[in-house]
């Protein structure tokens, strides 16, 4: 990926904007530690941590028709701007006007360690799915550390940092990693958080998208 960078016009930050900042200082820790527990319930098995859908979602067989599709599924997708590391910028409304693929869109963060363990798999889903566009949203990060974590981990579609908040204040999501799968129409599919592996999110692709 190339290190260009695409100035990014900024509005003055507000106090609301301002103390929305510190409270995510303060709460990220507290979402990495909830996110931290999940992986080390992946890879060690432990039956004594709590089971959610997340959590069983790269460890077994899902039933996709039943899985919850989340609070925004059938509404149209909020705006995304995202500025692409390799000196572009992602938009949304054009991806739809120019493009028109059904887009998975993945939340990260350079500190989220299960999203290092994901974006390789979401790399071979993507490789495997060439009528499906993947795009990578940093979120809750500085630019210069999701840089040098997307040139890390190369993953096989564009990924980008949400500089003006459009992702963070359009699509709720409780700890990293997260997935919006939006369809053709511009319209919310499903949302998914937590851990995906590149065969659970095919189940997601297969049955969401009809590829």
């Amino acid at each position: 990926m190339g290190s260009g960078r695409r100035p990014v016009a900024r509005t003055p930050e507000t106090s609301e904007d301002t103390s929305r900042r510190k409270r995510l200082k303060v709460t990220r820790p507290a979402i990495a530690a909830v996110t931290i527990a999940i992986v080390i319930g992946l890879l060690v098995g432990a039956d004594n941590l709590p089971t959610t859908p997340s959590a069983e979602i790269a460890n077994s067989a899902i039933d996709v028709a039943s899985f919850p599709t989340g609070a925004l599924a059938g509404q149209p997708a909020p705006e995304v701007i995202l500025s692409l590391f390799e000196g572009s910028e992602f938009v949304l409304s054009e991806h739809f006007a120019d493009d028109g693929r059904p887009l998975v869109l993945n939340l990260w963060a350079s500190w989220c360690i299960p999203c290092r363990r994901e974006i390789p798999e979401f790399s071979r889903a993507a490789e495997a799915n060439p009528a499906v566009a993947f795009v990578g949203a940093a979120v809750e990060d500085a630019y210069e550390p999701a840089e040098a974590f997307a040139a890390e981990v190369g993953a096989g579609y564009p990924m980008g940092i949400d500089e003006r908040l459009t992702v963070e204040d359009g699509y709720p999501f409780v700890g990293l990693p997260a997935t919006y799968l939006i369809g053709s129409d511009g319209n919310v599919v499903r949302q998914i958080h937590g851990l995906l592996d590149a065969a659970a999110l095919q189940a997601f692709i297969d049955h969401d998208f009809g590829t």
